[in-house]
């Protein structure tokens, strides 16, 4: 399996942002170099904000550059979830905030001139009728809140002018999500954000933090950074800085893609006539869209355990010819894994400490559109407009369960909502 997405392979020529050479003076300090923590640099950078990114690898190493590139609105999991936590007046901040997040990217990219294949058309797809009558639930609390981007289609004549599979029974069909190639897309933002003051370094990990009025920052060298805000944005790649009070709320898991080589325009008609990108109603779900090579990138196989048993090429493929019984031959070009950070409610968990450490995490399979917007919202917060943080970081975020022991729970957990899934129940 490749260590690297096929987003690096196909963008070796990215730009490279150095190590410092001395120590860069600075006000915000901010640890990952992903789709969060260059939009928070971005933002603060804007506005006139001394600002530092330190990434341990290469931007985007992370979660940011390993995602299936799927651009979805909203939040990760029913907006009850949230709604019931707030006010009415609350709830109508945080729904708006879900809202703005794919309009974020779209702006962004009209505004930099980023060239990242972005490309609009969502199939949410129910492989059953109790999966249907949730996505007929869904429809009518989103539209009842404005959206207006659903088509209901059920049966398989109305699937197959978007889709040659006959695994599902029906979809909605989301003219307001998309797919975009994710590490293009971050690093125009990381150019903005540089062209705008903000300094990002690469290869630059951060071991520890003192606290303190005056943060510092102590990189794997020994090198000393202090800064009096810091933002930490690794989510699941955080390693050892991240709080404890984030550590017990954020679960890690790894999810695996595979990208064939480049298909025939012929069969790419046959597969997706629309160009929309799919992910099913699955716990533990699958996810696929075609890119702009004409490549199948397909998702899915979550481990919960973190432990990849077997082959992970071979599941991958298994899936994809379940769905796409034509592509069971198709070669494959890459195989790669990355994690994602959940928490118990599927909703992002944003935080502030009282010496002024901000941070977010917990993205649950949207981070792509939600990151950014998240990193903006933190900007927004250090900046001195805090309506949108002060809404977020109010919600209740549960620890998982079994302290230590809490992956193997967790994995023991999603085998019933596999099984359910397989039950149809």
């Amino acid at each position: 399996m490749a260590e690297t997405s096929i987003y690096e392979t196909s963008y070796a020529q990215r730009r490279r942002y150095p190590r410092p050479d001395q120590v860069p003076q600075t006000d915000i300090a901010i640890i990952g170099g992903g789709l969060t923590g260059i939009s928070a640099a971005l933002t603060l950078a804007e506005a006139g904000r001394r600002v530092t990114v330190l990434e341990a690898g290469r931007v985007g190493a992370g979660g940011s550059g390993r995602n299936g590139g799927h651009l979805c609105q909203g939040w990760s999991s029913d907006f009850a979830k949230i709604s019931r936590q707030l006010s009415a007046e609350d709830a109508d901040i945080a729904w708006q905030t879900g809202m703005e997040a794919v309009d974020l990217v779209t702006s962004r990219i009209q505004a930099y001139d980023i060239d990242c294949e972005v490309r609009f058309g969502y199939l949410h797809a129910a492989l059953h009728s109790r999966q249907m009558r949730d996505l007929d639930d869904e429809q009518a609390e989103w539209e009842a809140r404005g959206y207006t981007h659903f088509i209901r289609l059920e049966g398989q004549d109305a699937m197959s002018d978007h889709i040659g599979s006959t695994a599902y029974v029906g979809a909605l069909h989301d003219t307001g999500c998309g797919h975009i190639q994710p590490l293009k897309y971050l690093h125009g933002l990381a150019a903005a954000a540089s062209a705008a003051g903000a300094v990002i370094c690469e290869d630059t990990p951060v071991r520890s933090i003192r606290r303190g009025r005056t943060k510092t920052l102590v990189l794997d060298d020994g090198t000393e950074i202090s800064a009096p805000t810091v933002l930490l944005c690794g989510n699941a790649y955080l390693a050892d800085v991240g709080l404890p009070e984030m550590k017990a709320k954020l679960a890690p898991v790894t999810s695996s893609v595979l990208a064939t080589r480049p298909l025939s325009e012929n069969l790419v008609k046959q597969l997706l006539p629309t160009g929309a990108a799919v992910a099913d109603c699955n716990a533990a779900l699958n996810y696929y869209r075609i890119d702009a090579d004409n490549r199948m990138v397909f998702g899915g196989r979550a481990s919960y355990s973190n432990v990849q048993f077997g082959d992970i090429e071979a599941d991958l493929r298994r899936r994809m010819a379940v769905v796409f019984p034509i592509l069971a031959e198709a070669e494959a070009e890459q195989v790669w894994s990355g994690r994602i950070g959940i928490t118990v409610n599927r909703i992002p968990h944003y935080g502030r400490t009282d010496d002024d450490i901000y941070f977010v995490q917990g993205f649950s399979g949207h981070g792509v559109a939600l990151s950014g917007l998240s990193g903006k919202i933190m900007g927004e917060e250090v900046i001195g407009d805090s309506t949108r943080f002060d809404v977020m970081s109010s919600l209740l975020h549960m620890p998982f369960p079994g302290g230590p022991l809490r992956t193997p729970a967790l994995a023991l957990g999603m085998a019933w909502f596999k099984l359910r899934d397989r039950l149809k129940l």
